[in-house]
């Protein structure tokens, strides 16, 4: 009896337990749930939360914005960021100097409004597990800003700096004394800011998002002299000269000589240099000194400005020849003229017509120019190992109808001597003109 009493405990303890368990299962489904709808609220509840603000751990320029709306991230980045970089400056150190730029003044502009809804948009493209998975990382971003400036403020400084600090090289001179004797002025370095190199260093440094000054260092290079007293030494003896005659020449064509000539005594023209008749005798002005003449225009004379100046460059281009350098540009008159031979003229109109020629020779030359006695002459000095040679410029001419107009041909040759032997004749133009 007491045996049946003991089983039927026993089973109905087990059943009591299968309850239990029944309902522990139940439960911890239950709770299971409860807390799963509980995330999926808190889910939505944070996602929803961030749609219309910034993501936690988004930065600009280091600029914290999380929990911010995007006016509310544009106020904090004006305020935190852009209002204490106006008031950063660009200090340019140049020997003891100091030149300084500030920020306001560049009108420096940033993307703040395309950098901010970036930065809001981060993260709210995926779906709302995404989204709550970048809000509970809280893992940093950082944007940065774009710009632009106005560039002025920047050149003018540099441009006050170079104004201030350079200075440009002093060729060395020469000039001949009473007694026909070169005296020889040293030359002066120049000194220059690297302007180039230091644009470029302000610009890059421009980026920089540090709240501080910025300095930058300019340079100064040497800039020396085209040319030295050394290289003017070497110029020793008289190697060409060539004379023409003004005696019969107007007071304004004799003018005209005198202050083309004055212009170009003195010139130094180094090996390989080019030499430009109209670079250095400028226009022929009023302002300059030059009074009206006879000019040839086309095949008539007429009036004009800087008449004679025609003869000072044919007379040079005489002198040139002799010393053994054929011109790169010379041009000729369409009528003959009596100071030189035929084909031997070099006629020049400034803008138009230049006299160009390149010194060949390996040393440099001194052009002298005088105006003595009614008579332009051009001595051409340089080195006296170049007298071994000698040259001439002599010419051919024929005369021929054309149309019905007499017609001058002539051709003008560089005939080099050695010893006083012909060694070589180069023609070196060939010219038709009106008679």
């Amino acid at each position: 009896m007491v045996e049946s009493i003991d089983r039927e405990e026993r089973l109905i303890k087990k059943q009591k337990l299968k309850v239990n368990k029944k309902k522990a299962v139940r439960s911890l489904c239950i709770l299971v749930l409860f807390i799963y709808v509980l995330h999926v609220i808190w889910v939505h509840f944070l996602v929803n939360r961030y749609n219309k603000l910034i993501y936690p751990g988004v930065k600009v320029e280091g600029v914290k914005l999380s929990g911010k709306t995007q006016e509310e991230a544009v106020n904090t980045l004006r305020n935190k960021y852009i209002n204490e970089i106006l008031k950063k400056n660009i200090v340019i150190k140049i020997d003891n100097n100091m030149y300084t730029i500030n920020y306001s003044k560049l009108n420096i502009n940033y993307n703040i409004g395309d950098t901010i809804k970036n930065a809001f948009d981060y993260g709210k493209s995926g779906d709302m597990s995404y989204k709550y998975k970048i809000i509970r990382s809280g893992k940093e971003k950082n944007f940065s800003l774009e710009y632009s400036y106005n560039k002025k403020e920047i050149e003018k400084t540099i441009s006050k700096i170079e104004g201030e600090c350079d200075k440009k090289p002093v060729n060395a001179s020469m000039t001949k004394d009473k007694n026909d004797k070169f005296q020889i002025t040293k030359e002066k370095i120049g000194y220059e800011v690297e302007k180039d190199k230091l644009f470029k260093d302000i610009d890059r440094e421009i980026g920089n998002r540090d709240i501080k000054d910025i300095i930058v260092d300019a340079r100064i290079k040497k800039v020396e002299p085209a040319i030295k007293k050394s290289d003017l030494q070497k110029i020793d003896t008289k190697i060409s000269s060539f004379a023409t005659d003004f005696s019969s020449s107007t007071a304004n064509r004799v003018n005209n000589i005198q202050v083309a000539s004055k212009t170009l005594n003195g010139t130094v023209v180094m090996p390989n240099e080019t030499f430009s008749f109209n670079k250095i005798v400028g226009e022929r002005t009023a302002e300059r000194g030059y009074e009206a003449a006879h000019v040839i225009v086309g095949d008539k004379v007429e009036s004009g400005l800087g008449g004679g100046v025609c003869q000072v460059s044919s007379t040079l281009h005489n002198a040139v020849v002799r010393a053994g350098i054929v011109p790169i540009e010379r041009d000729h008159h369409n009528m003959t003229v009596s100071y030189v031979g035929i084909g031997m003229d070099a006629t020049v109109n400034y803008g138009n017509i230049d006299y160009k020629f390149k010194n060949t020779l390996v040393y440099p030359i001194y052009i002298e120019c005088t105006t003595d006695d009614k008579k332009l002459t051009f001595n051409i000095y340089s080195n006296s190992k170049l007298t071994k040679k000698t040259y001439k410029l002599v010419n051919s001419v024929k005369t021929v109808n054309r149309s019905g107009k007499a017609v001058c041909e002539a051709k003008a040759y560089k005939v080099t001597y050695e010893d006083g032997k012909e060694i070589s004749r180069d023609e070196i133009n060939s010219d038709c003109y009106v008679k």
